[in-house]
This record gives structure tokens, sequence and C-alpha cells, in this order.
């Protein structure tokens, strides 16, 4: 955590993704990605950042 100068503290951007993945209460959850670029997606056959059409799931159960 990054501690700012109010006091208060902020998550990075790893901790985020992984509380969102870690914390959820189904047991499995799906990560889709491109393998060109890799940006995370969401329900896509085309990654809208680089146009590649090869995404990889990961599936976290």
């Amino acid at each position: 955590m990054q501690r700012q100068e109010n006091g208060t503290t902020t998550r990075s951007p790893i901790r985020r993704a992984l509380s969102a993945v870690f914390g959820r209460v189904t047991d499995r959850s799906v990560i889709e990605e491109c393998r060109r670029c890799g940006t995370t997606l969401e329900s896509a056959t085309t990654c809208p950042a680089c146009g590649g059409t090869d995404i990889v799931e990961y599936r976290i159960e």
C-alpha cells in the first residue's frame, strides 16, 4: 500500500487486481487477456487496444 500526504493509503494496481479476483464469492474466476499486447478483456474476440484475435482465458478456481 502507498501512503498519501493526508494519511490515507491507496492500493497498488496489482493489489486491486488480486483483490478483485481472490475476493470474489464464487469459487471460480475467468480472466481474458490478449496474447499480443497483454490487455485484460471482458468477453471480446478482438482486442480493442491492438486488434489482436489471439485471446487466452485464465481460469482461477
